[in-house]
């Protein structure tokens, strides 16, 4: 695996952090992967320190899982925690919707489907293509201006990049995903609230029904 060594004035256990949580939302470090202290230290540039101090907070963020006696291992993506951060999606996306339909104007459509048209031309990389499709949905928090909310759904989003990837593996999740995000900004141009909570709902729904079918397709193949 390849990291970035550091090269600003960031903190050390920061950038350690950052480093580390990016490779395995991009499954550049495969759930279930040991991690070894040694080879992190020389990989990202830094002291045991600060990188003992990000792999803390990566464990208390459920990203890892420390063993005794045996080490620090990566977490898997269980059926549970997909439930659980899609539920917490859902109900966060739909108060986007209802904060941002009275607010909207034509120039946030605008930037919106700028982004969308950027996401089409990523359809051939997932690592792209699931990080435009944050930029989507993070566009519409800001939006808001519910500083809170976009908090949250930044934590949110970080856990939907590692389940989106995968869920992007199964048969034109690519494909639906674009229609689905084309139905949100046609909804959003009507101001319509139900209509945009609905193609937003309709948008989470089928996202959960691909990651848990890719999650299934794994197990049977492992």
């Amino acid at each position: 695996m390849e990291f970035t060594k550091i090269q600003q004035p960031q903190s050390f256990r920061d950038h350690a952090y950052d480093e580390i949580k990016n490779a395995i939302i991009n499954h550049v470090i495969a759930q279930g992967d040991v991690l070894y202290e040694r080879d992190l230290s020389e990989k990202l540039g830094i002291s045991r320190t600060p990188l003992r101090a990000a792999l803390q907070l990566l464990e208390m963020e459920g990203w890892l899982k420390s063993v005794p006696r045996k080490g620090v291992f990566v977490s898997h993506i269980v059926e549970k925690d997909v439930e659980e951060v899609l539920q917490l999606r859902g109900a966060n996306e739909a108060l986007v919707v209802e904060l941002l339909i009275p607010k909207i104007t034509d120039a946030h459509i605008e930037r919106l489907e700028e982004i969308f048209v950027q996401q089409e031309k990523h359809t051939g990389n997932n690592q792209s293509f699931i990080l435009m499709d944050k930029d989507f949905h993070m566009h519409m928090a800001e939006l808001t201006g519910n500083d809170r909310l976009i908090q949250l759904m930044h934590t949110l989003s970080d856990q939907m990049r590692w389940f989106g990837i995968v869920a992007l593996d199964t048969t034109d999740r690519v494909e639906r995903t674009l229609k689905e995000h084309r139905a949100i900004i046609e909804q959003l141009k009507k101001r319509d609230v139900e209509l945009a909570k609905q193609a937003m709902h309709e948008h989470i729904i089928h996202t959960r029904t691909a990651v848990l079918a890719s999650l299934k397709s794994k197990k049977e193949t492992d």
